[in-house]
């Protein structure tokens, strides 16, 4: 596992960033919410079609979506654009303008309430004016929770994305060294079972929802993402930024990446915010 590991996921440990570069880049950055899906699978959590999954209540204070925009208020961003979708006037009246954290919180909806995917919803942001072209983008979904990062992790996020860029990188990706196997794992000899680990972490580089991404990326969205069709810029932008080595990654701790998709997700966020 050490040996795969090595082979796919090295880190960049030459390049160096000063704190005033962090500090500078904050005044140009915006977060990109969506927030737009059903989250159908963690229904029985909130019993009820009348609430957004980023509304889900994770630490009996806020709500996935409220310590998003709270952690990186703390850490100086003050700028955020969420893309709504599914009882978008209820998030919309959830957050507010953002004045409680002392922040500017501005909303882009599906158009005409069509599903058009996170790449459709921000070129359609785009569009309309309400995300700004000359801002860097932290595209951060609110149901991937961060707890447990020692700095702010908003500026381990600019601080990575400002070394690609030293790098000739567009695009960052937040990422996961390892990620747990859904299943018993094993090492198998000529058909005898040797060992068996239940959800065996496998090193292989997981992507935790988190992207960030130079005003440059835009034009990119304009030219190859279709308001016609649900996409995702996962799948349809950063390949073909990836295909030029322009797209870069920075790893954060493994267990410091919950993602909420089920109620075994809420509860592992609940859990480890008790802690601390």
């Amino acid at each position: 596992m050490a040996e795969l590991r090595e082979r796919i996921n090295t880190e960049d440990t030459t390049t160096t960033v000063s704190k005033d570069e962090i500090e500078e880049q904050k005044a140009k950055t915006v977060v990109v919410m969506p927030a737009g899906g059903k989250g159908t699978r963690i229904r029985s959590e909130t019993h009820s079609e009348a609430i957004n999954k980023v509304m889900i209540n994770i630490d009996g204070k806020r709500s996935m979506i409220e310590k998003a925009v709270q952690d990186y208020a703390d850490c100086g961003i003050d700028k955020f654009v969420v893309l709504t979708g599914f009882l978008a006037e209820k998030v919309e009246e959830h957050l507010g303008d953002g004045s409680r954290w002392d922040v500017e919180i501005k909303y882009s909806r599906d158009p005409d309430g069509r599903k058009v995917g996170n790449a459709g919803a921000i070129l359609h942001s785009l569009n309309n004016g309400t995300l700004d072209d000359s801002l860097m983008s932290i595209i951060h979904n609110p149901d991937d929770v961060i707890v447990g990062v020692k700095r702010p992790y908003g500026e381990v996020f600019l601080e990575g994305h400002i070394k690609g860029r030293k790098n000739g990188c567009i695009g960052t990706f937040v990422v996961v060294p390892e990620t747990p196997f859904q299943y018993s794992g094993m090492i198998i000899k000529k058909g005898k079972v040797l060992d068996i680990t239940k959800y065996p972490p496998i090193a292989i580089p997981a992507h935790t929802g988190i992207t960030l991404l130079d005003p440059e990326v835009y034009d990119y969205f304009r030219r190859i993402v279709s308001l016609e069709v649900e996409s995702s810029f996962e799948q349809v932008v950063c390949p073909v930024i990836a295909s030029e080595a322009r797209m870069y990654a920075i790893n954060i701790p493994s267990d410091a990446w919950i993602p909420i998709n089920d109620l075994k997700g809420i509860e592992q966020a609940r859990t480890a915010l008790h802690r601390g």
